[in-house]
């Protein structure tokens, strides 16, 4: 007489698996893709005139966001990238140990001496301790216990020299790539795969290549052993990172074009992007710093040098995009693009840390094994157009960033190469992939209380929902360079500057200071953003400024 009921329980119980089963297939897979030190437009898509047709196929399929704010500069936008937190709630307030040998090593060997370990950071504060908090759950931890197989190529920046905080033991099941913040493009010093270091080994080797072939033999694996599972794949390019450093083809490619010079070009490229509709028409062009000589002063032959470097910056680029245009084919082979997310997108805004012409030797441009180190201010000013400063720097410059979002299956074709106004920043994006992944962040890890997220899903806004992401203000900060946004209100300073208010509503280029015009909306927010930093730890860069690993290294170099 039970066995009806029984069949019935069993039956119900039966079906619930199986819709459970097909939510789960249904997932999508996430790839994760962020360049390094690009400015806002240097893609074709952003109006920039590199060579990108995989980008902006993704971008014409998919929609760009021309309000999306980055943590300005690598490793700040890293640790929030991996866990939905601002860098100061996870410990980088600043930036990381550097992992690296404490003897210049030789090309391509693999170290284990490190200049400055944890102990060295011990009287510092858990906000600034320089590698990224174990107790904290990462977004390939809480993807992992989703059901995703979760893949890493590239760049990581997080590490201390302690192996806990190194990839594989912070969510991945496979890694391929450095722990430090930059690398040799030819023979990089600080290579690994999963734990183990090793050298870098083929004929001609790239490592912009590299990590990219490596990324696609992950998911040819994957489609053989695992292709129930949803995946995660972050491919993090060193690109175009300094040191600027390009294969030889892609060089010559390049090579003469930017011989107009960063005047010129600068309002070209902001004519473009109004015609694109990426920026208001009302914008306008942020001045050209005074410590940046125009471009038609220049001897001719320093204007052939600077368009060597530009040459170098652009390939690397370029680079870039060949190798995404060959993993969109795997996707598509294995039929598997439709229900992925692609989400692209730059950690901090063009970098400007020497000076307007840079540092390199021009003979040594366009050789392989070799290039220059960086691009300088002058080639930034033109990769950031039309913003106001650059990478480190809380202005546009230093923390807009392009980002494209491609999701065939969770995008509808009516958003196909539409440009979303609505501001918003990193916490979001690992929010969305919680929300995609069905996934959920712990309430505690380690014993430990977590913080809840910051950010906001953006899975309603990607539907085509047009309402406003943020409905309160967020907030950014990195060596006191400082925002808080709400709504088209930016409320921006440097560390030792007072508070501007830019309407960038149709100020996008930050020209009209409106902060004594409406001082109750910069009590306001101050007040917002005192708020937040006591609660997310974040110091007085007076003080916090002696907290820098750079610092600490000098001091310990003295002792």
């Amino acid at each position: 007489m039970n066995s009806k009921p029984y069949s019935f329980i069993t039956a119900l119980l039966a079906v619930l698996f199986f819709v459970q089963l097909a939510s789960a297939e249904s997932r999508p897979n996430i790839v994760l893709v962020m360049v390094d030190d690009m400015g806002w437009s240097s893609i074709g898509c952003y109006g920039g005139m590199v060579e990108t047709p995989t980008i902006d196929r993704l971008a014409k399929n998919g929609v760009r966001f021309n309000q999306f704010y980055n943590g300005a500069r690598c490793c700040p936008t890293r640790a929030t990238l991996m866990t939905g937190l601002h860098p100061h709630q996870v410990g980088i307030g600043h930036m990381t140990l550097p992992v690296k040998s404490a003897v210049d090593p030789k090309p391509g060997e693999a170290t284990s001496g490190f200049a400055l370990l944890e102990a060295d950071r011990s009287d510092v504060p858990a906000s600034y301790q320089g590698w990224l908090n174990i107790d904290i759950p990462t977004l390939p931890e809480m993807l992992k216990a989703s059901g995703y197989a979760t893949y890493m190529t590239g760049k990581w920046h997080l590490a201390s020299e302690q192996s806990e905080t190194w990839p594989l033991q912070r969510g991945f099941d496979r890694f391929y790539g450095h722990l430090a913040g930059t690398s040799h493009f030819f023979v990089p010093a600080n290579l690994h795969r999963g734990n183990q270091r090793i050298q870098a080994e083929g004929e001609r080797y790239y490592i912009t290549d590299a990590i990219s072939e490596q990324a696609i033999e992950y998911l040819k694996v994957h489609d053989k052993t695992k292709d129930a599972e949803p995946f995660f794949l972050y491919l993090a390019y060193n690109a175009p990172h300094f040191p600027l450093q390009c294969m030889p083809e892609d060089y010559e490619k390049y090579t003469g074009r930017y011989m107009e010079g960063w005047d010129a070009l600068r309002a070209q490229r902001l004519a473009k992007q109004k015609r694109m509709g990426i920026v208001p028409e009302s914008t306008q062009l942020a001045p050209r710093p005074e410590n940046i000589p125009a471009w038609d002063r220049l001897r001719a032959e320093k204007q052939v040098e600077m368009d060597g470097i530009m040459a170098t910056y652009a390939a690397m680029i370029d680079r870039v995009d060949q190798n995404l245009g060959k993993l969109v084919s795997h996707l598509e082979a294995s039929g598997e693009l439709d229900n992925t997310l692609i989400l692209f997108l730059s950690d901090n805004g063009g970098e400007a840390e020497s000076g307007a012409f840079g540092r390199f030797d021009y003979a040594d441009l366009g050789k392989y094994g070799s290039g220059g180190n960086k691009y300088g201010k002058g080639w930034a000013s033109l990769s950031n157009t039309p913003f106001r400063e650059y990478k480190h720097y809380a202005h546009q410059g230093g923390v807009q960033s392009p980002l494209i979002a491609h999701w065939p299956k969770g995008i509808s074709s009516k958003l196909n190469n539409r440009i979303l106004e609505q501001p918003s920043y990193l916490p979001d994006l690992v929010e969305t992939c919680l929300d995609i992944g069905a996934a959920s962040r712990p309430e505690r890890k380690n014993g430990k209380s977590v913080p809840k997220g910051e950010g906001v899903s953006l899975v309603k806004t990607l539907k085509g929902n047009s309402s406003n992401v943020h409905e309160k203000p967020f907030f950014i900060e990195h060596e006191g360079n400082r925002i808080a946004r709400d709504g088209n209100w930016k409320l921006v300073s440097y560390y030792d500057k007072r508070w501007e208010l830019y309407d960038l509503d149709g100020d996008r280029s930050e020209s009209n200071d409106l902060a004594k015009r409406h001082p109750e909306i910069v009590k306001r927010l101050n007040q917002a953003y005192v708020n937040w930093a006591k609660r997310s730890g974040v110091v007085d860069w007076e003080v916090a400024k002696d907290f820098n690993v750079y610092d600490a290294i000098k001091r310990k170099a003295g002792k």
